[in-house]
């Protein structure tokens, strides 16, 4: 992450808040701030993700990441119990939130989701305001970039089948390779883009 002047616990805090303010339905926003900026955290620390940030006179515009698949974001914010703990007691005392949790473990650790590349894009926001003119298409490319740089030449994508952001990821190329629910009835996209 190349970020000049800006502290790195803001920049966590910043893309949490563009998450949440641009995914309004998704589980993980569902979690709040905190838990975003410390995943988004560890999403930076690790040398198997990656966070891309592109900032505009100090405020954040977008931001893609993305991971290899090489081990677990999860396993990663092991790393900082204390803040975990802390952060994870009001959400495990919904019963809601914890079979959500394990619905995603599920998937992520199934055989559906095997038959295809680690690699993954694992989140892509960009600040209404800013939208539509290339700051996504930017991103994408940047995460490509960095896939390509660790030999990694083709990357899965999961998105909600009703979202708009499909036809962005057809635009770029991307392909539809599969059809699943992770969540109840809600269906899900896979694409896979070669880079």
């Amino acid at each position: 992450m190349l970020i000049e002047k800006i502290d790195r616990k803001q920049v966590y805090i910043d893309v949490a808040m563009l998450h949440i303010n641009s995914i309004k339905f998704g589980f993980l926003p569902s979690l709040g701030v905190k838990f975003l900026a410390l995943l988004y955290r560890c999403v930076d620390e690790s040398d198997f993700s990656t966070l891309i940030v592109k900032y505009k006179d100090s405020k954040l515009i977008g931001f893609v990441t993305g991971t290899t698949g090489k081990s677990s974001l999860f396993k990663k914010m092991l790393n900082h119990p204390i803040e975990l703990i802390l952060i994870l007691c009001p959400i495990i005392l919904s019963y809601k939130n914890i079979k959500k949790i394990i619905e995603i473990w599920k998937y992520m650790s199934g055989i559906k989701r095997s038959k295809y590349p680690k690699a993954e894009l694992l989140s892509i926001c960009v600040h209404e305001d800013y939208q539509r003119k290339g700051v996504a298409i930017d991103l994408y490319k940047k995460l490509s970039n960095y896939f390509n740089a660790k030999h990694i030449f083709e990357f899965v994508i999961i998105v909600g089948e009703p979202l708009e952001a499909n036809l962005f990821y057809i635009n770029q190329g991307a392909k539809l390779v599969d059809k699943f629910q992770i969540h109840g009835n809600t269906n899900s996209n896979l694409y896979i883009q070669k880079i």
